[in-house]
């Protein structure tokens, strides 16, 4: 409700048809935002899959606004792949957000599949948005920053599902390289934010966007502490305060300050 809207608004486009398609989805988003939450004031079941189905619509014409992005572009240039990437996935996480609330697991637990439509909110859509936002700002920075910039969204992008990946076949090589590249992606594009693109913004966002980058690194590296520990015989914290820890600080710290930043910004 609060997060996603304000990614839609600062979608980096660059294509007119992806923007009109995109200003559709923006348009829609407070319905299948309300279908969403009322689909958790219901029991799990066909009613509840079918309220939270008005999110997957909102989640599928934005993607398809990515994918015009790109075929209108016709290039897979990171100025273009990133935004387009970022809506892309929020269709795979609206698709689990319906599966959890209609009862259908795919064969894992419920707490799986929540969290799974959670995590592509947030490191899918919310953290490749932003990777795409630090390359936009750059844009008269050194063609070695940019490349850096890049580099690190497209470790962002194709960290997260390969972190999918080694949750659902329980490989233990992409259980712990999936996290340590998203990890990587995501901590580069930070130090980027922290020390290059936020000292150039005005007092408030560039508070906020310094508070956003801090407010990452701890939950980064619970993260693949988390996904080692399921390989290795080494400390980690349970799921539960996973998610209350590395959730909260991702979606309150890291996301909403972030995205409240380049508002301002």
């Amino acid at each position: 409700m609060v997060v996603v809207p304000l990614g839609f608004r600062l979608a980096p486009l660059t294509r007119a048809h992806a923007i009109f398609v995109l200003r559709i989805a923006r348009y829609a988003q407070p319905v299948g935002a309300l279908g969403a939450v009322a689909s958790f004031l219901v029991p799990v079941g066909w009613t509840a899959g079918l309220l939270a189905a008005l999110w997957l619509v909102v989640c599928l014409m934005a993607s398809l606004a990515g994918l015009v992005e790109l075929v209108e572009s016709r290039s897979l240039h990171p100025t273009h792949l990133l935004p387009a990437a970022s809506l892309g996935v929020l269709s795979v996480a609206a698709a689990w957000l319906v599966a959890f609330r209609g009862g259908n697991d795919f064969g894992y637990s419920p707490t799986i599949a929540e969290l799974t439509a959670v995590h592509f909110h947030y490191a899918g859509f919310a953290a490749v948005m932003m990777s795409a936002l630090v390359l936009n700002a750059l844009g008269a920075a050194s063609t070695r920053l940019r490349r850096v910039a890049g580099g690190a969204g497209l470790l962002v992008v194709f960290g997260t599902p390969t972190t999918a990946t080694g949750v659902a076949t329980g490989t233990a090589a992409l259980t712990v390289i999936g996290p340590v590249i998203l990890a990587t992606g995501i901590l580069t594009m930070s130090v980027l934010t922290a020390f290059v693109v936020a000292p150039r913004m005005r007092s408030r966002a560039r508070w906020l966007l310094t508070l956003s980058a801090a407010g990452v690194v701890i939950p980064m590296f619970l993260g693949v502490d988390y996904a080692a520990a399921r390989v290795f015989p080494i400390p980690a914290l349970d799921i539960q305060t996973m998610a209350l820890v590395h959730g909260d600080l991702n979606a309150l710290v890291f996301a909403l300050l972030g995205f409240v930043g380049w508002m301002l910004a």
